[in-house]
């Protein structure tokens, strides 16, 4: 009795922050608002509090991620996903939002756009149990007012790694490109295989994210391969708990009321 009560410890609170951003001043995009609120009824079937939001400006993005990371408590399960235009600098991954034209330099890249490492530095310093943070932003992108800067123009996200607790799912490796287009023809590539697995019931976040590399991967002809980083410090995360099997004796006292009937015509 005892281990099974230490298996049923309670789980955490389960908060999420999903943006989706389609209406861009210079390079629109049509899926994104599809994945933020697909993925939104997915993880409310899970049993996330989600907060979500689409074709944000810079100031509007700003007050989403810290309002969000002002409400993580210590202990909960943290998810934060983009789907829109992301961009590299000097090292750092940018989340670009709707009035990209207000982008000049890079001086306003860094005030304007939301630093990807700094959203995630914000969240993790609330000590949450877990926080996963998925990237669905590796779409090909210039800055509307750099674009015959070269410098400016690196395909991709670079490398960001995991803080403590935390797992960190780009739609693609670093340097890539991501597919904008899946199979339905309404969501990405990567939020699409997302999608079909991540509530799967009793699949660890490891088993999620093989299957859903699997799936893109195949889809893909591995032009697009999604990339993690992950400092994890447990094994058993699940979106959706593995459910836990009745252990009273209520399933087999039909069979041994069979047997004692049988035995009974038998003379037994």
């Amino acid at each position: 009795m005892c281990a099974a009560a230490a298996n049923m410890r309670p789980e955490p609170r389960k908060i999420a922050l999903l943006i989706g951003n389609n209406n861009y001043t210079k390079n629109p995009l049509v899926n994104c608002i599809h994945d933020a609120m697909d993925l939104s009824l997915e993880l409310e079937k899970a049993g996330f509090l989600v907060t979500k939001k689409t074709d944000l400006d810079s100031e509007a993005m700003h007050r989403a991620i810290e309002s969000f990371a002002a409400s993580i408590r210590t202990g909960d399960f943290a998810l934060f996903f983009f789907a829109g235009h992301g961009v590299q600098w000097e090292d750092q991954n940018y989340l670009i939002p709707c009035d990209d034209d207000r982008i000049i330099d890079s001086t306003d890249l860094k005030y304007r756009a939301t630093n990807a490492q700094r959203a995630l530095e914000l969240m993790s310093d609330k000590d949450p149990f877990v926080i996963i943070y998925l990237l669905d932003c590796c779409r090909t992108y210039w800055l509307p007012s750099l674009a015959r800067n070269r410098a400016m123009s690196t395909r991709g996200l670079a490398f960001m790694p995991a803080l403590g607790g935390s797992l960190i799912a780009f739609a693609c490796a670093p340097g890539k490109t991501a597919g904008d287009v899946a199979p339905n023809g309404r969501n990405g590539v990567f939020t699409y295989y997302l999608l079909q697995y991540i509530t799967k019931p009793g699949e660890n976040l490891a088993m999620v994210l093989t299957d859903v590399t699997a799936g893109v991967a195949t889809q893909t002809n591995d032009r697009q391969i999604p990339y993690y980083t992950s400092a994890l410090r447990r094994k058993d995360i699940y979106i959706v708990p593995p459910r836990m099997q009745d252990p009273s004796p209520k399933s087999v006292l039909p069979k041994v009321e069979k047997l004692s009937l049988n035995s009974k015509m038998h003379g037994e």
